[in-house]
């Protein structure tokens, strides 16, 4: 007996969250269950320098039934901490990116994004228009190249800037086309360079209703997004 599509996906939708061994069974059980259970195995991914060969090895760039299914991609290239640019993405990533035309939240961990530019962000057409979450994880950027890449995603709604370190442009930061709004979340230690950012960052198109600082108290934040702010969390702050 074949069931329907909409049958399967509500048995499915009683497995545990993340059951990956049994999503791999119930793949093999029948052709028509192989899509649903696709879809729910695929909707995440991390591409570190330890599972980066395995991607390669077992997802093809022309599999786009199964790339499409991409909700939420975690990147953290190959090299030594801080020693690869966003601009390797174009050589790592090139042939995938065109067919996560579902994602909807990026991580970037441990890389230099200071030489990007509007050319550089445009390897994310795909997803420019369903991403609603970046989350940055000590990253080194400029004021610019944060713009321009924040500036690319019109329907953000979740920022997280984790050990950031901000450094001066060599021409003024561009001016953003939409307003930051949704949820921020701030992180740092004590060593992040951060100072420009903090100086800078009120003069941004700010909209958020949501800020949650961690680790050290900044009151230049709260400053910067108090006209519209309806949540602030503090934690770990002295």
């Amino acid at each position: 007996m074949r069931l329907p599509v909409e049958t399967i996906d509500e048995i499915l939708g009683h497995l545990p969250p993340y059951d990956e061994k049994s999503l791999r069974s119930c793949s093999l059980v029948a052709k028509s269950w192989l899509g649903p259970s696709q879809r729910r195995l695929f909707v995440s991914a991390f591409i570190s320098p330890e599972t980066y060969q395995s991607w390669l090895d077992n997802i093809s760039p022309r599999n786009t039934g199964l790339l499409r299914h991409l909700r939420s991609l975690e990147y953290v290239p190959r090299g030594e901490r801080g020693s690869r640019s966003l601009c390797c993405i174009n050589d790592d990533l090139r042939d995938y990116l065109p067919s996560f035309c579902q994602l909807r939240s990026l991580t970037f961990g441990s890389m230099d994004i200071k030489p990007i530019a509007p050319a550089y962000a445009e390897f994310f057409f795909a997803f420019q228009y369903t991403l609603s979450s970046l989350a940055l994880f000590s990253v080194s950027t400029t004021l610019n190249a944060f713009v321009v890449l924040v500036g690319y995603f019109p329907n953000l709604r979740n920022l997280e800037i984790h050990d950031t370190s901000f450094e001066a442009g060599s021409s003024p930061a561009p001016h953003l086309p939409y307003p930051l709004r949704g949820r921020l979340l701030v992180q740092w230690t004590e060593e992040t360079d951060r100072e420009l950012f903090l100086d800078q960052f009120p003069g941004l198109n700010l909209e958020y209703e949501e800020l949650v600082i961690t680790g050290e108290y900044e009151q230049r934040l709260v400053a910067a997004v108090e006209d519209g702010l309806k949540y602030l969390k503090v934690t770990g702050c002295a």
